[in-house]
């Protein structure tokens, strides 16, 4: 019995990294949806927390050199905290679909 329930927790580990992932880019579009809502000092700190995410996302593959692709990001989440608008539903538009290639990369 405790070889049944040790093979069920190494299958959900398993299972759950993979899971793990798309959820993460899940929350990071509606992190930097939201953020397109903020400002001042609850911008700066949801962008970073952001930022923070995507690194660390990138950072679990190390197979994979994403390090260009994540200074782009990292940046524009950056010019997003000073964005309003049109300009901002756009930039935040933009930075998504990258979330979305990157991950698609990992």
């Amino acid at each position: 019995m405790a070889k049944a329930v040790e093979t069920e927790t190494k299958e959900t580990g398993a299972g759950k990294k993979g899971f793990n992932v798309p959820e993460k880019v899940k929350k990071l579009g509606a992190d930097v949806d939201n953020l397109t809502k903020k400002t001042g000092d609850e911008a700066s700190k949801l962008a970073k927390s952001i930022n923070g995410e995507i690194k660390s996302l990138a950072g679990e593959i190390k197979s994979i050199d994403v390090k260009d692709e994540v200074k782009s990001i990292t940046g524009r989440v950056e010019k997003l905290v000073d964005a309003t608008g049109d300009n901002a539903k756009k930039l935040a538009s933009e930075i998504k679909a990258d979330i979305k290639k990157l991950m698609d990369k990992i």
